[in-house]
């Protein structure tokens, strides 16, 4: 009877463990990055008003496009208003971010850069897709991406870097793994106990 017991107690155990390891360790949804630094290496023309830009505190919101003057402040300078801005009037889709782990990867191929002069006004797409390092703890992340430009004025590679703090809403939040374990092992106990009793009261009878 015990070795029966212990045979059906361990393919119950084991049970448990398939329904703990097919169980997510968190899904999460980015809603913002905050970010509070930035910059470029580049040498191209307006490569000063860029990081200046980069630079400011500001705010990308994941899902949405962002206006001028949204992401951060304007900057103006000698008759010229500098801007940052995501926009979808190239094709691009609006900015995303996937976190996993302690990797970040996020899409900005929406970002642009403007330069606004009386009634006049000239953008220049710098985005891309941004890879980093995610700090789950504290929520710190810090990303870098290449664009390369070649359209006259502005050619050449430059690279852009972001750091912040992540937003995001956790989805529903999976039973853990071991708590799972033990409730699964629990109800086996408690049922063979039953069922044991259920036979030996059956045999008396």
């Amino acid at each position: 009877m015990n070795s029966k017991k212990s045979k059906v107690t361990g393919c119950i155990l084991g049970l448990g463990l398939l329904l703990a390891a097919g169980q997510p360790a968190q899904a999460m949804t980015v809603t913002q990055l905050e970010v509070t630094k930035g910059a470029v290496n580049y040498g191209g023309q307006h490569h000063e008003m860029m990081d200046r830009l980069l630079g400011q505190a500001g705010v990308l919101k994941m899902g949405h496009y962002q206006a001028i003057g949204e992401i951060v402040p304007s900057i103006d300078k000698a008759g010229e208003t500098f801007s940052l801005f995501t926009s979808g009037f190239s094709g691009a889709p609006a900015p995303s971010a996937m976190i996993s782990g302690s990797s970040i990867q996020v899409d900005l191929s929406s970002l642009f850069f403007g330069v606004g002069r009386g009634d006049s006004y000239h953008t220049l797409n710098i985005g891309g897709l941004a890879t980093g390092l995610f700090n789950p703890e504290t929520r710190e992340f810090m990303v870098s991406w290449d664009h390369l430009f070649d359209n006259g004025q502005h050619e050449g590679q430059a690279t852009f870097f972001l750091s912040g703090i992540a937003k995001f809403n956790a989805l529903p939040t999976p039973i853990p793994a071991g708590l799972v374990l033990y409730a699964t092992g629990l109800f086996g106990l408690g049922s063979w106990t039953w069922w044991s009793r259920r036979a030996d009261m059956s045999v008396a009878v």
